[in-house]
């Protein structure tokens, strides 16, 4: 990614706080999860560290190809990242919750995950028309 892109990025992501994270599992079955969080390395990889939940984890581990985007809603402007996982690494971990939450809370993440993430393409992300042309 180009270092002038990468800080635009950067500086949306700061604006905005969340970024959108679309995986998908073997068979293609789209998800997306929604999260603050991410950050560039030196060699202009992504660092995103959140709390995921459980369905991001395991397509990731099946199915490493992902794409992030991030639309500013007052602008209708932004940007989608198309990238492949690296490396997924476990953070903080919790050890269940109290007996009287366990079946209210039963299915939500125990574990923070980082993602190290090589990104492959940018484009150009608008709710109005647009190409997907490449940045």
């Amino acid at each position: 990614m180009k270092r002038e892109i990468q800080e635009k990025v950067k500086k949306l992501v700061q604006e905005l706080g969340i970024v959108y994270l679309a995986t998908a599992d073997r068979k293609g079955t789209p998800h997306i999860a929604a999260s603050g969080g991410m950050a560039f390395t030196e060699e202009g990889k992504i660092l995103f560290k959140a709390w995921f939940c459980l369905k991001t984890v395991e397509n990731l581990a099946k199915n490493r190809k992902l794409s992030l985007a991030i639309l500013n809603p007052k602008t209708e402007d932004g940007y989608q990242i198309s990238g492949e996982i690296e490396r997924i690494d476990k953070g903080a971990i919790l050890d269940g919750y109290g007996s009287d939450k366990e079946d209210k809370w039963a299915g939500y993440p125990q574990a923070e995950h980082q993602l190290l993430i090589r990104v492959h393409k940018v484009a150009s992300l608008t709710s109005g028309p647009h190409s997907d042309e490449f940045v």
